[in-house]
């Protein structure tokens, strides 16, 4: 599997075993009766419904995590460890969306990469890229803070790492043609 579009919950039902443990980035998208819900950002309207981007070196595992924070929230099933699985959950109770989102609703694109490094890059090329268009990122990546957009905007020596251009593929799944 090179790219994917699949519901989140479908993913779930299988197990993830539609999905290999290879590097890459994912893009969870609100989808409500089978259309995009629009956002409204500072610059614009988002007519994708991106509420996340994120990047793994193991999909798989990356993703099995999002999904348990989502039962654990929206579901209200049991949490079977401490804490969250992943920031997804935490940040549906923040933004007040878990009483809004339902899991059936959430759709993800999965891109896989040749390694971890260009995984991570092709996430912050997404991140500034949809933060340049519409003025801020994603409603639930709320772990990018300001300090983060001038290291990539800037290039602070040493600490960018910038992928030059973002993926083809990943563009056109954020709509940012």
């Amino acid at each position: 599997m090179q790219s994917q579009f699949i519901r989140v919950k479908d993913l779930a039902i299988n197990k993830f075993k539609d999905l290999q443990d290879k590097p890459g980035v994912y893009i969870v998208f609100w989808i409500k009766n089978g259309n995009p819900v629009v956002i409204g950002r500072i610059c614009g309207e988002d007519q994708r419904g991106v509420l996340y981007i994120g990047s793994s070196r193991k999909l798989r595992e990356e993703l099995r995590k999002l999904w348990e924070s989502v039962e654990t929230i929206v579901e209200r099933k049991k949490c079977k460890r401490r804490g969250y699985y992943h920031t997804f959950g935490p940040s549906l109770i923040y933004t007040d969306l878990f009483q809004r989102v339902k899991s059936e609703d959430l759709w993800i694109y999965v891109k896989e990469f040749a390694t971890k490094e260009e995984a991570e890059a092709q996430e912050r090329r997404a991140l500034l890229e949809y933060t340049r268009t519409f003025g801020e990122p994603p409603p639930l990546n709320l772990q990018v803070g300001r300090e983060y957009f001038l290291i990539l905007c800037l290039g602070k020596v040493g600490k960018s790492k910038l992928a030059p251009e973002l993926d083809p593929d990943l563009k056109s799944a954020l709509g940012l043609l």
